[in-house]
């Protein structure tokens, strides 16, 4: 990926400014590992953590900034959630997702890209970026009957993967038996989305569940209420719990 020199010059020849703001998320997107993709809400839950003062809503910024620009790949993966990851030309890339367990395999193939550019020269536009996505079911899911699995069945894939991807966030560990797991829901009540979260995780939670502007805790019953327009933001940020069959209807 371009140097630093190089890649202020690229942003002040688009008209940006390379700000320390900028720098920080491109350095942290160097920084990740092999295959791993961040939600704008995980990167800026992790920049908190840091101690860095950078509010939801400029993340936002600047990744659209960036992805316009080539620098970082926008992937949609099976998750509502976009997530976002250094665009390497070098080793250009695909993805295969389970829809059930969020799982991502990682593949290359040039005959994808050679057709795009081809289409694309067609017509002379430009090509910032291809992507190609393949939408599957694991064996694990369709062993459990998929699409008919009872909403308390957790994939132990999407069990093993967000246990590590959430190892460096300090939230509560998904891999719980399914006793436990009918005290993870997501429910609508009228105007809010309405999070049930087991009493000894509540503290843990606090942290990502005000990321979502809007919140409201509730200190009757112990639980997190949302504006119902926040939905697919209360999704992703609770995977593995119990949801409301009206939210996804929303």
């Amino acid at each position: 990926m371009d140097n630093l020199d190089s890649l202020k010059s690229k942003f002040n020849t688009q008209g940006y400014r390379f700000t320390p703001q900028r720098q920080l998320i491109f350095d942290f997107f160097q920084t990740l590992p092999t295959g791993k993709h961040l939600s704008a809400e995980s990167l800026h839950l992790l920049l908190l953590e840091r101690g860095e003062a950078m509010s939801l809503s400029t993340v936002y910024r600047i990744l659209k900034i960036m992805t316009n620009m080539g620098i970082i790949r926008e992937v949609e993966l099976a998750q509502a959630q976009k997530h976002y990851e250094l665009n390497t030309i070098s080793t250009h890339h695909h993805h295969i997702v389970c829809v059930q367990c969020h799982q991502i395999i990682e593949f290359e193939n040039k005959f994808i890209l050679q057709q795009g550019l081809r289409q694309v020269e067609t017509i002379g536009w430009q090509l910032i970026d291809c992507k190609f996505t393949l939408q599957t079911i694991c064996p694990e899911a369709l062993q459990r009957g998929w699409p008919k699995i009872s909403s308390n069945w957790v994939c132990p894939r999407f069990l093993k993967a967000d246990k590590e991807k959430n190892s460096t966030h300090q939230q509560p560990d998904l891999k719980t038996g399914i006793k436990e797991k009918s005290e993870r829901r997501i429910d609508l009540k009228g105007e809010y989305i309405v999070v049930y979260i087991p009493k000894d995780e509540i503290e843990n939670c606090q942290h990502k569940a005000k990321l979502i502007t809007g919140w409201r805790f509730s200190r009757t019953d112990k639980t997190w209420h949302f504006p119902v327009e926040k939905s697919s933001d209360v999704l992703n940020l609770f995977p593995g719990y119990e949801i409301d069959p009206k939210i996804l209807k929303i």
